[in-house]
């Protein structure tokens, strides 16, 4: 009897233990990063803007899929681009025009496109470096067929680098025949 009640001593002992270890690593693995929030919690730093509450990135936070989405009409400075933003500098660039809408018509009705970017001979579809962006091809290339013009796809690089989705773009854009192209431009304080 005894015996049996060391034994189940024990096994609470290793549960209670166990417990305090899983806690232990939760807490290790939610520590924030560095870099001071504004009165609504969101600040840049080494990511880009976000907000840790979710309420002007219009998304819960990150690791917090439960947090409420709110928007609000107050905007804050934001420190990086977005990629309305690019558009309208690489198409100043290219002396072009951005969102010009064309219309076409299809089996399903009569529809619109807005090119990102057209010039007197080219149309192009602008996205940034991530995985929203890999349907670029796709958009330049129906451009192309409702306007007439050339298709282009240009990547806004923000890290310096050729990730894997910027890759992926470059050679799905050379195996169509569709213009590639990188812009780089410094990340400025942009007041929305």
């Amino acid at each position: 009897m005894a015996l049996v009640m060391v034994s189940t001593r024990i096994k609470r002992l290793l549960v209670k233990l166990l417990g305090l270890s899983m806690l232990s690593l939760m807490a290790l693995s939610i520590q924030g990063h560095p870099g001071r929030t504004d009165s609504e919690g969101c600040h840049a730093g080494k990511l880009p803007w976000h907000c840790h509450d979710g309420t002007r990135s219009g998304h819960p936070a990150p690791g917090n899929p439960l947090a409420p989405m709110k928007e609000t009409a107050r905007s804050a400075p934001r420190t990086t681009a977005s990629e309305d933003d690019y558009n309208r500098w690489f198409c100043t660039l290219v002396n072009g025009e951005t969102e010009t809408r064309h219309g076409y018509a299809s089996a399903g009705g009569r529809s619109y496109v807005d090119v990102d970017c057209e010039t007197g001979t080219m149309v192009y579809e602008g996205g940034l470096d991530q995985r929203s962006s890999l349907h670029s091809v796709q958009q330049a290339l129906f451009f192309s067929h409702v306007t007439g013009k050339r298709p282009a796809v240009v990547i806004y690089d923000t890290d310096g680098r050729e990730g894997r989705f910027e890759y992926r773009i470059r050679i799905a854009c050379r195996k169509a025949g569709v213009r590639y192209e990188v812009f780089r431009k410094r990340a400025v304080e942009i007041s929305t």
